[in-house]
């Protein structure tokens, strides 16, 4: 069992930067020049299938997974290009979703924490594209996916090429959800987390809140990524 304490290097002391609308409209505005390969179409059918059986029937809302009545919240903080943050999205967490969000018993929040994407403009991009899946009622697939289809770290590999592809295959419209939504508005919700994060001293992804639903959140401390044994006792004592 792989436990994780949350030693890992981190890039969250980085000062914010200043994100104009223009650096988060270039989501939508055209083809990359980087022209990376990402998933085959074969891989992408295999990710698509397995996200939609794990999600089937479980309401999402902005950055919720789950019933608004559930009792108990885990707070989730990721980076999208975190290989842990990876692992404990298909390792411990299934299970959760499975055993405790489709019972209507827990709810699922996914907040943004720059730790592994290097490039501030890169990370910008890609929270902003999973806050527009989010409005769309699909962030959680839009992660799930994007997830699933990672590729090396430290790569600047999400360009918009990927951005678009990942929203393609989780139905998510990208360049209407930029219309319709203010891109400062966007940026301030992922600074937002960042500073929740600071706040409560965490400095690396993957790092988890969990409390009763509207009520004081603590730290989840020396879980594992692959087996939710510390997750599922923590949501038993709560219940």
């Amino acid at each position: 069992m792989q436990v994780f304490s949350g030693n890992k290097l981190s890039y969250s002391s980085l000062a914010l930067a200043v994100v104009t609308a223009g650096a988060l409209i270039a989501l939508t505005s055209g083809n990359s020049s980087a022209g990376r390969a990402t998933a085959s179409p074969r891989e992408e059918e295999r990710a698509i299938s397995r996200t939609e059986a794990l999600l089937a029937g479980i309401p999402q809302h902005g950055i919720v997974l789950g019933r608004s009545t559930a009792p108990v919240t885990l707070q989730f903080f990721g980076d999208l290009q975190c290989e842990e943050s990876r692992q404990v999205m298909l390792g411990a967490l299934p299970f959760l979703i499975r055993h405790w969000v489709r019972d209507g018993k827990l709810r699922i929040q996914f907040r943004s924490l720059q730790t592994d994407t290097p490039d501030r403009n890169e990370y910008m991009a890609q929270q902003a594209a999973a806050l527009i899946a989010g409005q769309q009622g699909k962030m959680w697939t839009y992660i799930d996916l994007f997830y699933r289809e990672q590729q090396a770290e430290f790569t600047r590999y999400a360009d918009d090429a990927f951005l678009e592809g990942i929203a393609e295959q989780a139905g998510v419209d990208l360049e209407n959800g930029l219309e319709d939504r203010n891109s400062v508005a966007l940026a301030e919700k992922i600074e937002s987390d960042q500073a929740l994060a600071e706040a409560k001293e965490m400095e690396s992804t993957p790092s988890f809140l969990i409390g009763p639903t509207g009520g004081e959140a603590r730290r989840l401390l020396h879980f594992s990524l692959e087996e939710p044994a510390v997750f599922d006792e923590a949501i038993r004592d709560l219940l």
